[in-house]
């Protein structure tokens, strides 16, 4: 989600301390019923179970607000926020050799009432074009790919259109064009009974933006979760390490996943 200044979504670090906080409770609690169920409800332990559950609430809100905060940082990594009707009149653009063409053969398509923004997302509604205009269409979006984001393309009756289906020809010749030729132009090709969305695959981190995000999350995460299962091994010969070791290599396979986050901006 992009941050753009005045945008009430976007939780602050003082809210996600604060619902970091609040989900920790939730899980200590949890851990101190579960604490007490597993050793017994016969000979209750609170001293131990509340340690227990205190371990487990306090690594739960670490590795949240961690990952909340982390997150939020990346918000601010992505590319500047574009305007949508900016993007709009872009895709436009792009597809103005489409409008010329159909207007030379007398075919009623024209980007002002075929390229439009629907939910917030660019879409070209592909009723009314033939199969060589079509293919125009597929060949400038693939070609000014790095000028897009997500783009939505109308394939079916309903959505977008007061118009009947699409030519199923038409339909099936940009489904199977887009179909070979999104993964290479970074596109995820996602493809319903009315629509064919086009999202992009996202921009993975360079080696300088995934050791900065590492090194910012593996601290607080790997060792809260390090510390967490050696508390929860037990009390057996060996255990408190081998969970200490385990809690660890958890720790920072999290860390991993969390700096490899891709840029889906679009």
């Amino acid at each position: 989600m992009l941050r753009v200044k005045g945008d009430n979504m976007a939780l602050t670090y003082r809210e996600m301390m604060f619902l970091s906080l609040f989900i920790g409770c939730i899980f200590a609690t949890m851990g101190f019923f579960l604490a007490i169920f597993a050793g017994g409800v016969d000979d209750v332990d609170l001293i131990s179970s509340g340690r227990m559950g205190l371990v487990v609430g306090a690594t739960a809100s670490v590795v949240i607000f961690t990952y909340g905060g982390v997150s939020r940082l990346l918000g601010y990594e992505k590319a500047q926020p574009v305007d949508k009707k900016d993007t709009l009149e872009i895709l436009r653009s792009i597809l103005h050799p489409v409008e010329i063409q159909a207007v030379s053969k007398d075919i009623p398509w024209s980007v002002g009432r075929h390229v439009i923004n629907s939910a917030g997302t660019p879409t070209i509604d592909l009723h009314e074009i033939d199969i060589m205009g079509a293919d125009l269409i597929v060949k400038n979006l693939l070609q000014h790919r790095d000028e897009l984001g997500r783009v939505r393309l109308i394939i079916g009756s309903g959505r977008g259109s007061d118009s009947g289906g699409v030519d199923n020809t038409v339909a099936d010749h940009v489904a199977s064009k887009l179909r070979r030729s999104s993964s290479s132009h970074r596109w995820q090709y996602i493809e319903k009974r009315s629509n064919i969305m086009l999202r992009p695959m996202g921009r993975p981190p360079s080696r300088a933006e995934w050791l900065r995000r590492f090194l910012i999350g593996v601290i607080p995460i790997a060792g809260s979760l390090a510390f967490a299962f050696r508390d929860l091994a037990g009390a057996a010969p060996g255990a408190s390490e081998r969970g200490f070791i385990f809690g660890l290599i958890i720790g920072i396979l999290v860390t991993s996943m969390m700096a490899s986050h891709r840029d889906r901006t679009g």
